[in-house]
């Protein structure tokens, strides 16, 4: 007697199954890979302000205030979400020095002050140095939840609100 060669649709049925589950395990994971990818392109870039403004501290004696000693003026204006928009270079950044290497996906802010002045709260900063703040605030996911990162002139980490919703909400 002659079998007919395939699959039983019970085979394929339970194939389908197997790669369903197989793929609802993944796409968390693969998700939490981007969204980590996404939040590296602030931290680089906030390394960057922090080694501009050791620099210019070390010529001018001070930091660069961009934004002044309060947040309020972020670049770009609005935040991005999902996708990234092209840098607007202002005067003061260029005199910083500093501009991310492409298009952003998080506003950035950097206030600065001198001995005497008092910094944000909730950074512990020294105010008898001088001191600066830089901040990158996004929302990845477009859900109206923004989280923010900061690095401070008088600490070597990158802070992250978010740090216990996985880092980027």
């Amino acid at each position: 007697m002659r079998r007919n060669q395939g699959f039983t649709i019970t085979e394929l049925m339970v194939a389908v199954v197997i790669i369903g589950v197989l793929a609802s395990l993944a796409i968390p994971t693969f998700t939490s890979y981007i969204y980590k990818a996404r939040v590296s392109e602030a931290t680089n870039f906030l390394g960057k302000i922090k080694q501009r403004q050791e620099s210019y501290r070390n010529e001018f004696g001070q930091y660069c205030a961009v934004n002044g000693d309060s947040w309020g003026t972020y670049n770009p204006t609005t935040i991005p979400g999902i996708d990234p928009v092209g840098w607007e270079t202002t005067d003061e950044w260029d005199q910083l020095g500093a501009a991310p290497d492409g298009p952003v996906r998080f506003q950035y802010a950097t206030i600065a002050g001198f001995p005497g002045d008092t910094p944000p709260s909730g950074t512990n900063l020294d105010d008898d140095d001088h001191w600066f703040v830089a901040r990158a605030q996004g929302d990845l996911d477009e859900d109206t939840d923004t989280f923010f990162l900061e690095m401070y002139s008088q600490a070597t980490h990158v802070y992250n609100s978010a740090t216990a919703k996985g880092g980027w909400e």
